[in-house]
């Protein structure tokens, strides 16, 4: 009776930790089994008008969902384009007027961005390496679009993990956006390094692609490089910004 008591026992101990063990499955995204042509509209890029000025066709951006609302993201350092139109700042002042995304050769699709959540007069535009830790703007969206928000993987990318980035080059006409494989050379939490596995890839101009995992998940955004190494800056910024957000709003709906 002992014995049997036992035996059992120790067929539920096994059971549970074989259960433990099992991976995580996590759902992969339809599109990343197909060819990058026929992926949905993912990637824009960005136009931006001044009451002086206007800046097309620069830098990529995307759109994100967090909880029940969309948000459209591109990368910060991209104000250093525009820095006497904003005093320096991470903000936009009165002489700005919209801020426009839409597929590359396509600005009949444009969505108008709303206000920027994370905007700061008090923060100075800095150069690159001053910004690769929180490379991120994010918008409210003014208006519906059929573009596929981007879902927000919470878990860090590890070293030798497989991450792509779909996007425009600044010369590419190429009606679609190019993906480009790399893999994480190293992740310093904030940000991490990648090698570029892609061959004869142009660099210029592709801050602000997405960067997503195997399943098509939001793990980070190009930023830059150095040296070899590709700099994506990573989601811990981007997720602090929405928190932030999320708790203003709720405050802010239970004052009404």
């Amino acid at each position: 009776m002992l014995k049997s008591y036992f035996i059992k026992v120790l067929i539920i101990l096994i059971c549970f930790s074989s259960c433990k063990s099992q991976p995580e499955v996590v759902p992969k995204e339809t599109w990343m089994e197909k060819s990058v042509i026929e992926w949905p509209e993912l990637v824009m890029t960005n136009k931006v008008e001044f009451s002086d000025t206007t800046y097309t066709n620069f830098g990529n951006a995307f759109l994100i969902e967090a909880s029940s609302d969309t948000f459209a993201v591109t990368c910060k350092h991209i104000f250093m384009l525009f820095r006497d139109e904003t005093n320096n700042s991470i903000y936009l002042d009165n002489n700005f007027k919209q801020w426009q995304i839409y597929p590359k050769g396509k600005p009949q699709k444009a969505i108008r961005l709303g206000e920027l959540l994370n905007g700061n007069k008090n923060e100075v535009t800095g150069e690159f390496n001053t910004l690769k830790s929180r490379d991120w703007i994010i918008f409210k969206t003014k208006n519906e679009s059929n573009f596929t928000p981007l879902k927000i993987r919470t878990r860090p990318v590890s070293n030798g993990e497989i991450v792509y980035a779909p996007g425009w080059a600044f010369k590419q006409t190429s009606e679609n956006p190019s993906l480009i494989k790399m893999q994480v050379f190293k992740n310093l939490g904030p940000y991490f390094y990648t090698t570029t596995l892609t061959e004869n890839v142009d660099p210029a101009g592709r801050s602000g692609s997405p960067v997503v995992d195997k399943n098509g998940y939001l793990v980070g955004i190009v930023s830059g490089a150095e040296g070899k190494l590709g700099v994506m800056c990573g989601i811990p910024y981007l997720t602090d910004q929405l928190n932030k957000y999320k708790k203003n709003e709720t405050v802010k709906t239970s004052n009404k």
